[in-house]
């Protein structure tokens, strides 16, 4: 939902219920205290929806700025790690099947075959 439109809806709710409160206080004064009760009431659950819904809205505004922005980089992650591997199939094809069966760090021994 958008911000502005809930700080409208809460705006007319408080309006209205100032004019009751109003209209109220002139009639059956007695009763006053029991309507701005309710009112206070129905406005904080308002009010509180409405920081709920701005806070829901920034939140799928990042969640879609994290979408675009790691499309690319996961898809150049996957290149430069087909490239890596196939690097490594070249010099030391003998860590690819280690590697499969668990984690190697094999950067040393890499380097030292590449100089």
């Amino acid at each position: 939902m958008n911000k502005q439109t809930v700080f409208l809806i809460i705006a007319i709710l408080s309006g209205l219920g100032l004019i009751g409160v109003v209209i109220l206080l002139l009639f059956k004064p007695d009763a006053t205290a029991t309507l701005t009760n309710f009112l206070f009431t129905l406005l904080s659950l308002l009010a509180g929806f409405g920081g709920l819904a701005a806070m829901q809205a920034q939140q799928n505004k990042e969640i879609a700025t994290i979408k675009t922005n790691t499309n690319g980089t996961l898809t150049s992650l996957r290149e430069e790690n087909a490239e890596l591997r196939s690097l490594l199939a070249q010099h030391a094809p003998q860590a690819l099947v280690a590697a499969e069966t668990g984690p190697i760090d094999v950067s040393d021994k890499l380097r030292r075959d590449l100089n």
